[in-house]
């Protein structure tokens, strides 16, 4: 481990931590940025409730996908940017204490990821190297990971399952760096990024139809298990587009679009026959704080590798969802001249009840949305 962190950021004064200008959201589903912005003051409404410079108790892994949204969010929004950057200070300074180790660091690597490439976005959006550095630590944990009886990282440090989001998140942590660091950096994080992506394809996790298991059995030959997440088939393709910007390679490209292609794919296992991205859980739902999160990290996968690599079937997978989301899963509330978005579950709809995770997640499809169509 590198030795601590030297914070190196004043508060904004006062924190104000205040929503945007009042406005009234309107039922427009191509207006993409007013709906990004008013679904985004909503997700802020949930923010340092319990003083934890987290959006709600507890949400720990989640509140590093909020942040990766609002630092997308605000690099695409230069005025979201001037009211709400003080949040990557406060949160930088005030989460890190929270949980069982400083620097973002717990028992599972999957977390650890999370936050990885959140850093990544916030270093991105405001060019601050106190953020990269923090990706860098946090990296540094990760590969203590490594060592499987099947390759590639464990999910947690327990060791007691080998995971597609572990290795996936590392990858695109690993690239990511790559990408952004000198020339006597990178080759050590681009070797590790490769290997993983390597990996990922050799060990049986991708089903011949480039659909993403969610691991592999340890203690039986290394066979894949689990369900097909949203999560898992989105944040491979993030790390396609972190090993493409690091390499110039188009092979990534090629292989990542293989992946999007089968994922976005009308009645795939993570798609309705619509084209509404859905995990099982949304067809009963019942979708828990955790799954709940998973079709954000997706969007957020496919949203880098359609900016990388355009497709038009892909952008019009990303602005089908985000039009369904808008028009089928929201209850706008007009409280005073202020709207109140709220994204629910379930993006086909009906519109039943929303939380900070569901907020957070079908932000992450509007915010997709803008990026790649403005």
């Amino acid at each position: 481990m590198s030795p601590p962190l030297s914070i190196g950021l004043a508060l904004v004064a006062g924190l104000g931590l205040t929503t945007a200008q009042p406005t009234i959201a309107k039922r427009d589903a191509s207006s993409y940025q007013q709906n990004a912005v008013c679904a985004a003051d909503q997700l802020m409404r949930y923010y340092q409730t319990d003083n934890t410079g987290l959006w709600g108790k507890d949400l720990w892994w989640q509140s590093g996908n909020f942040l990766s949204s609002l630092a997308t969010l605000t690099s695409l929004d230069s005025d979201y940017l001037a009211q709400h950057g003080d949040v990557f200070v406060n949160t930088f300074q005030t989460a890190t204490g929270y949980g069982p180790s400083p620097h973002f660091i717990n028992g599972f690597y999957d977390d650890e990821g999370w936050w990885g490439n959140a850093f990544l976005d916030v270093y991105d959006v405001t060019g601050n190297q106190t953020y990269l550095q923090a990706a860098i630590i946090i990296y540094q944990d990760i590969v203590g990971g490594l060592g499987t009886p099947c390759g590639g990282i464990w999910w947690d440090k327990a060791q007691s399952y080998v995971a597609a989001i572990s290795n996936g998140l590392y990858i695109e942590l690993a690239a990511g760096l790559a990408a952004r660091t000198g020339p006597d950096q990178s080759p050590g994080y681009l070797s590790r990024a490769e290997e993983g992506w390597n990996w990922f394809f050799d060990v049986g996790i991708v089903d011949g139809n480039y659909l993403v298991y969610d691991g592999v059995n340890k203690t039986d030959s290394c066979k894949p298990v689990g369900l097909q997440f949203t999560y898992n088939q989105g944040v491979i393709l993030g790390a396609a587009a972190e090993l493409y910007k690091a390499t110039g390679n188009e092979t990534y490209l090629e292989q990542g679009a293989l992946l999007a292609n089968a994922s976005t794919a009308a009645g795939s296992p993570v798609t309705t026959d619509q084209g509404i991205l859905h995990d099982y859980c949304d067809l009963s739902g019942d979708c828990d704080g955790t799954i709940a999160m998973f079709k954000g990290a997706y969007m957020r996968g496919l949203r880098k590798l359609q900016l990388a690599s355009p497709h038009d079937n892909w952008k019009d997978f990303i602005t089908t969802n985000a039009q369904s989301i808008w028009n089928n899963d929201l209850d706008i509330e007009d409280n005073s001249g202020t709207s109140e978005c709220n994204l629910g579950t379930d993006w086909t709809g009906p519109y039943t009840t929303a939380n900070v995770v569901t907020q957070g997640a079908a932000l992450d499809a509007l915010i997709a949305a803008l990026a790649v169509t403005q």
